[in-house]
C-alpha cells in the first residue's frame, strides 16, 4: 500500500472516534462556535503528503463545511508538534521514503493525529479556547486572520 492509503488509514479511527464526519479527503467536526478539520494534501512534486488542520468560526464564515484555505486558523501537523520532531513527520508522511514500514508509517501518523492534532484542534473548538490558544502560543506557527484575533482580545 504506497499510495494515500495508508495515511487515511492512519487518521481514519481517532478522527472517526473523536466525533469528525469525511467529506472527501477532510474530516470535519462542527458545534455551535467553530468548524474543525483536518485535510489529507498531496504534493505536486511527488509521492509526499502534508496534513493540514484548520478552524472556521461561525461567526466570521457562513460556509457550511470550508476548505482548509478557507479557515480563519490554519496550520500544518508540523506546526504543533514538539520541537525537534519535524523531520520525523516529513519521512512518515513521504510515501517514497521505504526505510520506514507500513506499520510504522501507520502507528507514527496515528500516535501524531492523538497526541498532537486532537488536543490542539479541541483547544480551538470554543472562541474562548482559541483566544487561550493564542496567547499560549499554540499558534504561534499558525496563519491567523486578524479578525480572529480582533475577536478573542
Amino acid at each position: 500500500m504506497t499510495d494515500s492509503k495508508i495515511i487515511k488509514e492512519a487518521i481514519k479511527k481517532p478522527l472517526s472516534e473523536a466525533g469528525y464526519i469525511k467529506k472527501s479527503d477532510t474530516w470535519y467536526l462542527r458545534n455551535d462556535e467553530v468548524v474543525l478539520l483536518v485535510n489529507i494534501q498531496k504534493s505536486q512534486y511527488g509521492n509526499q503528503f502534508y496534513i493540514n488542520c484548520g478552524a472556521s468560526l461561525k461567526s466570521l464564515s457562513s460556509v457550511e463545511f470550508p476548505k482548509e484555505h478557507q479557515c480563519n486558523i490554519r496550520f500544518r501537523i508540523e506546526d504543533v508538534i514538539p520541537s525537534g520532531s519535524e523531520s520525523n513527520i516529513g519521512a512518515l508522511l513521504d510515501l517514497e521514503d521505504i526505510s520506514i514500514s507500513e506499520n510504522q508509517r501507520k502507528d507514527g501518523i496515528l500516535k501524531l493525529i492523538v497526541e498532537c492534532v486532537l488536543p490542539a484542534l479541541n483547544a480551538l473548538s470554543s472562541i474562548k479556547g482559541i483566544g487561550e490558544a493564542i496567547r499560549s502560543g499554540l499558534l504561534a506557527k499558525a496563519m491567523v486572520h486578524k479578525d480572529v484575533k480582533d475577536l478573542v482580545r
